[in-house]
């Protein structure tokens, strides 16, 4: 079963703008990102030592920091590419994250209360070769993503649905967990965006099913049409996504992996199809260009 591969290498961490080593790397038990999981994170690629797409990934939760109506910490793009500049590496991950802050026990926000920020920077995850060479299997868990949640569409810290889903789907044997929505309509992956490839058209599911707004889902779109590939959202059942010919997922650390089987049912000949090849060397050459020196 295709499984990220994690390597040794020390990950840095800055805690509100400060270098912390090992256990001092603390927040605080009353933090509410801990108590409440009120919060916003962004996961994002470093190659050459520079973070792909960085200002979408910022803008992105500037955007849920004013859903969440928490107050927006200053400058978080640099505070990305200091902890990026300490770490020192040349392929990395970066993991920031919001939180409202220290509160108290109930539900109840403080005026006075300060966020917490918490940059991460990690070695890249190294992906299976089989991932993009043979494809990945999905499975649909029985929960839903609720497209109805005043917390659609923004990256909340509150990942337990989509945890329980992919051990529901490993259960069954399959790669990943494929969430439809509360209409049944297909929604997205534990944290990655659907595509599917319908007589050469590129289809994936709307944000108003649920779906997170994707960095690279949006790359895809914008790609896609500059390649002159017909691209459009639209809502799809699992039986579309089934009669499809290809259908691959996206996510900022593991690009375009294409998705062959779900729920034990072949997707077109159950092998990676030729757009989804063709939109993944598309991807990584943005990549190699966007974080070129």
């Amino acid at each position: 079963m295709p499984a990220r591969e994690e390597t040794t290498v020390a990950p840095v961490t800055f805690l509100n703008g400060v270098k912390v080593e090992g256990a001092g790397a603390a927040v605080s038990p009353r933090d509410r990102g801990l108590t409440l999981a009120d919060g916003l994170f962004e996961t994002m690629r470093v190659r050459r030592g520079r973070v792909f797409q960085l200002q979408q990934h910022v803008e992105r939760i500037y955007r849920g920091l004013l859903t969440l109506r928490i107050e927006a910490p200053p400058e978080l793009d640099r505070r990305v590419t200091q902890a990026v500049d300490a770490a020192g590496l040349d392929d990395a991950s970066v993991r920031l994250t919001v939180t409202r802050g220290v509160g108290g026990g109930g539900l109840v926000v403080a005026r006075d209360t300060a966020p917490t920020v918490i940059v991460t920077v990690g070695a890249m995850p190294v992906f299976p070769v089989s991932v993009y060479e043979q494809g990945l299997s999905a499975h649909v868990p029985a929960g839903r993503r609720n497209a109805r949640s005043s917390t659609s569409g923004v990256k909340t810290l509150s990942y337990t649905d989509a945890v329980i889903g992919l051990l529901e789907a490993q259960e069954q044997g399959a790669d990943e967990a494929l969430f439809l929505d509360t209409d049944d309509h297909c929604s997205e992956a534990s944290a990655s965006n659907l595509f599917m490839v319908t007589d050469a058209t590129l289809v994936t599911p709307p944000i108003s099913c649920g779906a997170l707004p994707g960095i690279t889902r949006a790359t895809v779109l914008q790609r896609a049409t500059g390649l002159g590939i017909s691209a459009v959202e639209r809502v799809c059942t699992l039986e579309d996504l089934l009669r499809s010919d290809e259908a691959f997922l996206t996510s900022s650390l593991r690009g375009i992996a294409p998705l062959v089987r779900v729920n034990g049912h072949e997707i077109g000949t159950g092998t990676p199809g030729a757009l989804t090849r063709r939109m993944s060397a598309a991807h990584e050459a943005l990549v190699e260009t966007d974080t070129a020196r």
